[in-house]
């Protein structure tokens, strides 16, 4: 009789990789490998859309974790994006969903024009709540990731969720803006959250009556915050100044009451953003690339570039400050307003504002225009004309009122272009006083929220401008490069990696 031939058992039974589930209502743009499609995806309304897009990418090609990214089905930003039908891109989607993209469908996404707009269809407060459904009513159960990563209000019932199916969550402030509803608004969304009640946080103290499960609002960010095992700023500075109540008129006190609490526990931390890596003067197509050996002359190249298209005087000469954000009152807008007409005629400067925001603000932009032609432009945001404003300019303008994180004043030194940036949140953090001689810092910070201080800043920054061209070019290139070193994706995604691991005990 034949000797049954018996295999021998591998003794290394290789462990399933951990999975790590991304939550976020936005990403500029997804890994290649992903999917084939996944360069389609891509829909941003600010710095999370990168920091998302990056920390995704680390994690991606990290290869130690199974990853997937939820992310609401902007259906028409897609199909425009992609050139395709949107009956296309219904096809794509479980192709999508196999590689670890689980894109959230419902109408409440299907036609913004913006990520972040009311609309009386879909508010935000409803969108909020569709893109939560899919999340914890199939994603938690179907994934069951080790780890539930959520970004801002718009994912604050998750972390409560994922607590009461004994899964770990980091919760990542962005901003502070948040969203409220009722229990039983929530429960007709289709999230039963009888569930994991003692993880939200009301208005109000709960009571156990019909009336409190009506008018009682559950809000949305201090949810996140308070349900999640850790949660992060997205600078160390803003944490502190959450905690320390610097801006008690500006943050909700149930998000400064959240964030203390965890702080307290030793269960917050914050880490800093950083640009994405594809923010290079050498990578651009807007512009005439260069870099740290060249870019005295191919930066006085894109000057021309942008006063002409900007209708600015031709003026290789003229400083140029540049700002390259919103236009909130959360960044300061009134304060460059205010003294703009002296700088104008006392300092010699031309000022450049390529951006979207409060419209009386763009309106009194546009007759400033008109009344000094040559010397003040603006022009709604355009993604190649920002571009180009950041490799044209000498200075960039960010006096923000506060800032959590901010992007501008670490993106644009890598293009030479160096800020006058008030100190708060995430500026503390990245921008310090430039000492030419001595070959430190990278920019012209100022404390006092108010405008003769950013006249003093950018006064500043006019004696910077006329030094000899040596030491003005030599401290210009330590900073293009001391950009690229200190505030990178890289380093930010290892901080957000070292928290994942530490919630799985690894």
């Amino acid at each position: 009789m034949a000797k049954r031939h018996t295999p021998k058992r591998n003794s290394k039974v290789s462990k399933p990789k951990p999975r790590i589930l991304i939550c976020t209502p936005e990403v500029t743009e997804l890994p290649e490998g992903m999917g084939n499609a996944a360069n389609y995806i891509r829909a941003k309304g600010g710095g999370l859309g990168d920091i998302s897009a990056g920390l995704i990418r680390n994690l991606y090609e990290d290869d130690r974790f199974e990853l997937h990214v939820a992310l609401p089905k902007y259906s028409s930003k897609f199909a425009d994006l992609s050139q395709i039908e949107e009956r296309e891109l219904d096809e794509l989607t479980p192709v999508f969903h196999s590689q670890g993209i689980h894109l959230v469908n419902d109408s409440a996404f299907s036609r913004l024009d913006d990520l972040y707009d009311e609309s009386l269809e879909h508010p935000r407060v409803r969108r909020a709540e569709a893109f939560s459904r899919h999340i914890i009513n199939h994603l938690l159960d179907t994934v069951r990731p080790n780890v539930v990563h959520c970004n801002d209000w718009m994912t604050g019932l998750v972390p409560a969720a994922a607590r009461e199916r004994g899964i770990k969550s980091l919760f990542t402030l962005h901003n502070v803006f948040t969203e409220k509803d009722s229990c039983l608004n929530v429960v007709q969304s289709g999230i039963d959250v009888r569930r994991f009640v003692p993880s939200l946080y009301f208005e109000r103290f709960p009571e156990e009556t019909e009336e409190n499960w009506k008018t009682n609002r559950i809000d949305f960010l201090a949810t996140g915050i308070h349900a999640s095992d850790i949660v992060n700023t997205v600078s160390k500075t803003f944490l502190l100044e959450i905690v320390d109540e610097t801006f008690r008129q500006i943050i909700p006190e149930s998000v400064r009451q959240t964030v203390s609490e965890k702080f307290r526990s030793g269960h917050a931390c914050g880490i800093l953003n950083a640009p994405n890596d594809s923010v290079d003067p050498r990578l651009s197509k807007h512009i005439t690339p260069y870099y740290l050996e060249d870019f005295p002359e191919k930066k006085a190249e894109n000057k021309l570039a942008f006063q002409k298209h900007m209708r600015l005087d031709l003026d290789a000469k003229a400083p140029l400050f540049f700002w390259p954000h919103r236009l909130y009152p959360q960044k300061g807008p009134e304060l460059i307003l205010a003294i703009a007409k002296s700088c104008i005629t006392t300092l010699g400067i031309q000022l450049a504002f390529v951006a979207n925001g409060d419209p009386d603000l763009q309106r009194h932009l546009e007759s400033l225009q008109k009344i000094y032609q040559g010397r003040v432009a603006y022009q709604p945001f355009n993604e190649g004309m920002s571009e180009l404003g950041k490799a044209a300019s000498d200075f960039m303008l960010m006096p923000s009122q506060y800032e959590p994180c901010g992007l501008p004043q670490m993106e644009c030194p890598r293009f030479g272009t160096l800020p006058v940036a008030r100190l708060t949140g995430g500026i503390s953090d990245t921008v310090t006083a430039l000492e030419p001689l001595a070959g430190r810092g990278n920019g012209f910070p100022f404390t006092n929220y108010n405008a003769s201080s950013l006249k003093k800043a950018i006064t500043e920054a006019l004696r910077f401008y006329v030094l000899p061209d040596d030491i003005r070019n030599q401290n210009i290139r330590r900073i293009m490069q001391e950009s690229f070193d200190q505030f990178s994706l890289s380093n930010t995604a290892k901080e957000y990696i070292h928290i994942y691991e530490e919630l799985m005990g690894i």
